[in-house]
């Protein structure tokens, strides 16, 4: 089998990631540049920028200007790689060979997958669906090695073939200047007359390495498959966690909802990929000239779809107070756990459109994780002091076992009996409470009405009796 790669480049990744926050809100009419701050030139840049003149390589003054509302963003490493390793992570639900290209591209190994796939077209057609969702410009090609995909897709050729002499005639036409060359090989071998890639394979390797070092023999045989490319391939992380830089700071939490959708779409994937879901994330929101803010969402029966996490968020962030307006976010998780779908009986009636867990997930939001109550056991025979209201436990989980047979319903406080009623069960004889100055003594039983209602009734020393439950 020939090897057959495909390299996928992004030129505006950075620049992409940011304006994919604030999409439909007329970013589109505006120009944006991203500057290298070493080099002092605009490295990424999008239509309506280049529509103005502005071009990449150029100055940051010559492009200011060309468009006096030029918006300028510095150049950050850490957001283009954490948006490629994104892609990498939506990617591997098709691929399983992805290696990471520096510093904007990736490089899959594409020939192991053609047979599952029926061939490359197929292959190709399912790819670029799952690139749609990502929502960043992209060139591509494939090459019959790493660095002739890499050339071709950063030409812009956009082609996917396994024709190999195509593929070599296509490389063979590329320009020295398309080479990841260093300048100096490539003004020496300007003067002595190569200018293109064909030029430079019809010399033999052993007249270059006469005149130039082993780096340009090594590039020559990687570029023509001669000499293995080394590779370590990607493999997705245990755990969860991604930073975001804001196009600019926001002060209006409500705001924060299209960054916010962006790293649960991230998630999402994430946890979909494993079938796995979480019963909480943590939020920090980094302020300026303040400590970062932190929060943490939950929910009961555990998620990983992006919309019922924003709906929790939008919940939370209504009672969210900034002391300072925020620059960055962080999403992160470690708690998860494999899905196991609900399975509903299957005479089930028709329920409601939310369920409990969820519905305490919903109230844990909007009021905070202190403000939810479950009742609770406590050790005292005394039916009036048995049941406290507890914190709620984590995850909903509330276990009341109950040994004797007790009312679902309790009276706030015992009423005169006032109904005659049948006797079925008892008596349950209570005498408790004498260390605490409020001793009981009650013979309880469990009678039932005439109109076929269940009481629980007692009947005190003096022969008074009361009705203190009613069953369900």
């Amino acid at each position: 089998m020939q090897s057959l790669w495909l390299y996928l480049y992004f030129p505006s990744l950075q620049l992409d990631t940011l304006l994919e926050q604030m999409r439909g809100q007329g970013v589109e009419e505006r120009a944006y540049v991203v500057v290298d701050q070493q080099a002092n030139r605009v490295c990424q840049l999008n239509a309506f920028a280049y529509s103005a003149g502005i071009r990449l390589g150029m100055g940051l003054a010559s492009a200011a200007l060309l468009h006096r509302d030029l918006q300028v963003i510095a150049y950050q490493d850490d957001v283009t790689q954490g948006r490629l390793e994104d892609i990498a992570n939506s990617l591997y639900l098709i691929t399983s060979d992805i290696c990471f290209f520096k510093p904007h591209g990736l490089l899959l190994r594409v020939h192991h997958m053609l047979g599952l796939y029926g061939g490359l077209k197929a292959y190709w057609q399912v790819l670029k669906n799952q690139l749609a969702e990502q929502h960043v410009h992209y060139h591509y090609a494939t090459g019959y090695s790493p660095l002739a995909a890499e050339m071709l897709a950063r030409v812009g050729k956009n082609c996917v073939s396994d024709d190999q002499s195509w593929l070599h005639k296509q490389v063979l036409n590329c320009v020295l200047e398309d080479c990841q060359l260093d300048n100096n090989v490539t003004n020496k071998l300007s003067r002595v007359g190569i200018k293109t890639v064909a030029d430079l394979l019809a010399i033999s390797l052993h007249d270059l390495a006469q005149r130039f070092d082993n780096n340009l023999a090594t590039y020559i045989g990687r570029l023509t498959a001669s000499l293995a490319h080394p590779m370590v391939f990607y493999h997705p992380p245990e755990y969860f966690s991604r930073y975001l830089e804001l196009l600019y700071e926001i002060e209006n939490t409500q705001f924060l909802l299209n960054p916010l959708q962006q790293l649960f779409r991230t998630l999402e994937t994430f946890l979909r990929t494993r079938d796995l879901i979480t019963h909480a994330v943590q939020l920090r929101f980094y302020q300026r000239d303040h400590p970062p803010l932190e929060c943490q969402i939950g929910s009961q029966q555990g998620e990983y779809k992006m919309a019922v996490w924003l709906s929790l968020s939008r919940l939370k962030l209504e009672s969210l107070q900034l002391n300072s307006p925020i620059y960055a976010l962080n999403l992160s998780t470690n708690n998860t756990q494999v899905r196991s779908p609900e399975r509903p009986d299957f005479f089930t009636g028709k329920q409601g459109t939310v369920s409990r867990l969820k519905l305490l997930s919903l109230l844990q939001a909007k009021l905070g994780e202190q403000a939810l109550y479950q009742p609770r056991l406590v050790d005292d025979f005394r039916p009036e002091l048995a049941v406290q209201a507890a914190k709620l436990a984590k995850q909903g989980n509330i276990t009341m076992p109950l040994y004797a047979l007790r009312p679902s319903f309790l009276l706030p406080q015992p009423c005169p009996l006032q109904k005659k009623v049948r006797l079925i069960h008892g008596p349950e004889r209570l005498n408790t409470g004498w260390w605490d100055h409020h001793p009981v003594i009650r013979d309880y039983f469990i009678a039932r009405t005439p109109q076929g209602q269940w009481w629980w009734v007692f009947k005190s020393p003096e022969q008074h009796w009361y009705l203190h439950g009613i069953f369900s």
